[in-house]
């Protein structure tokens, strides 16, 4: 007889029904006492991974606070596995505990959590990775108390992952095993305003630019920086699709729009430079300044500043404001380009940030950027694809509907969108299925619940977005990590809610089954 996960669900819950389900009626209460007792020095842990920021596979510094703190101030309460699954930065908690009455035979409910601790290249803790940390930190050593003191049979698993931002440290961690056995995993990532939303499809296309000297490799290199910007402006196929290009020089990340960028002119004067810039420099470029300058090199200097950003947002940064410069000025008579300070170079690489909406487009919109590029490169690679990640029902509604309530401060400025804001490498375990035609999602490999939550004081006139350097200050105010705290709890509820009902269990977890 063959029975599909749904079927299976339901009868171990049969198999287990001799064991009462406890009574959960003051459980916020009961999680507000423990999260006093706990919260305080994850906290502190948060604040030490703020201070100390590391980029992704160097979260050395991270790994130890926690593996030593669980290991030596919380001994004994949980199987603690450094440089867990061959990751020398991965980490992994796990928790068990079951009542005489449960047949030993029967598996115990599993819920999982998911901390990351990655900084970003030269502006730290501005995606606010410290919360992540301490969100999965908190919400899953409260779900554990509770669930010992309300006698819940139950195992619960955190993991510690490497490395969100550039190589996908969940798919490393996913092939090795590390979320095997559990099929409802939670994390929170903190942002400008709070939703539960879909995170887009990514894939990053770097190009390398050869030349036989460093006028033609910038050329070649510019020129198809206009070709792709001028082709994402007619329209990329899929929905919601982008193009975002990140010079590789300098401090450079693949997912942050750099805030400062430096272009050479020859062949043009400082006042004819000055004059194009300031033509082109209006209010679709916010935030964006530049200067002008004679230089060494023997031409003018354009460097271009602005607010830096996610590579998920098609706002005109520092970077477009020297390509639409170049665009103007490369047809005059005599004009040549260079990089300032780097005039012997004959390589230079640019990576195209790659997103659209859902995964199944990714593949049209990378094919029209590399034939956008063409011969231009001497060579286009790609790194790791982050699928799309997608709202699966049930879970979203009851979290909602939980912070609505005075133990979670009312709050009701959330909903679900469906708009993408960024990517996430938990859609790799998440491994979500969606209608070629609707793009409904019909089925997944696992429930992965990743809300995201604001961390902008109420009243705030203009709050940074992530990769946005303001926002790594952000991420060390104390009302983030109040908010941090809120959402914990609220996950740790919905999680010791699910340990105990199997039948809230099994409708969190229908679209496995599909």
């Amino acid at each position: 007889m063959h029975f599909n996960r749904r079927s299976s669900i339901l009868l171990a819950s049969g198999l287990a029904s001799h064991v009462l389900a406890a009574n959960v009626s003051t459980l916020a209460t009961r999680l507000k006492a423990i999260s006093a007792d706990v919260f305080p020095d994850l906290k502190d842990i948060a604040v030490d991974i703020w201070n100390n920021p590391e980029i992704g596979l160097d979260e050395h510094h991270a790994h130890d606070l926690v593996v030593d703190y669980f290991t030596t101030q919380r001994p004994g309460e949980w199987i603690v596995t450094p440089h867990a699954f061959g990751m020398p930065t991965a980490w992994r908690l796990e928790f068990e505990f079951t009542v005489p009455a449960r047949s030993p035979n029967t598996p115990l409910p599993v819920i999982g959590f998911m901390s990351e601790y990655d900084a970003l290249v030269g502006i730290g803790h501005a995606c606010g990775h410290n919360h992540i940390a301490l969100n999965g930190l908190a919400a899953a050593s409260m779900a554990r108390q509770a669930v010992i003191d309300l006698g819940i049979p139950a195992r619960i698993v955190l993991m510690g992952t490497p490395d969100e931002e550039s190589e996908a440290g969940k798919h490393t961690l996913l092939e090795a095993g590390a979320f095997d056995g559990v099929d409802v995993w939670f994390m929170a990532h903190p942002t400008s305003t709070s939703a539960v939303q879909p995170m887009n499809a990514r894939i990053n296309a770097i190009a390398n630019f050869r030349g036989g000297s460093h006028n033609d490799v910038v050329r070649s290199a510019y020129e198809a920086l206009v070709a792709v910007s001028d082709r994402a402006a007619a329209g990329l196929p899929g929905t919601s699709s982008t193009a975002v290009a990140v010079e590789d020089v300098g401090m450079f990340e693949c997912n942050i729009v750099q805030s400062q960028i430096s272009l050479g002119i020859n062949g043009s004067s400082l006042e004819t430079v000055q004059q194009t810039v300031s033509s082109i420099l209006d209010s679709t470029f916010p935030g964006v300044t530049f200067t002008a300058t004679l230089d060494s090199d023997g031409g003018v200097n354009l460097t271009s500043f602005g607010p830096g950003g996610h590579a998920s947002d098609s706002t005109k940064g520092p970077l477009v404001l020297t390509v639409k410069t170049f665009q103007a000025l490369s047809s005059q008579q005599g004009v040549t380009f260079y990089l300032p300070g780097n005039t012997t170079a004959t390589a230079l690489d640019i990576t195209f940030d790659i997103r659209s909406r859902f995964t199944l487009d990714l593949d049209s919109v990378l094919d029209v950027v590399t034939a956008t590029v063409g011969n231009l490169a001497a060579s286009i690679s790609t790194d790791t694809v982050y699928p799309a990640l997608e709202v699966t029902p049930f879970i979203p509604d009851v979290f909602i509907n939980l912070l609505k309530t005075p133990d979670y401060g009312s709050q009701t400025n959330w909903g679900i969108s469906t708009f993408a804001p960024a990517s996430t490498d938990a859609s790799w375990l998440q491994g979500a299925v969606v209608d070629p035609t609707t793009k409904a999602l019909i089925g997944a490999d696992r429930v992965v619940f990743h809300p995201n939550f604001g961390i902008c004081p109420p009243g705030t006139a203009h709050c940074a977005f992530n990769h946005e350097p303001p926002f790594r200050d952000l991420a060390g105010t104390d009302f983030s990590y109040t908010q941090t705290e809120i959402v914990a709890r609220a996950l740790a509820q919905i999680a010791v809610e699910l340990l105990n009902d199997p039948v809230m269990m099994a409708n969190a977890t229908a679209i496995l089954g599909n």
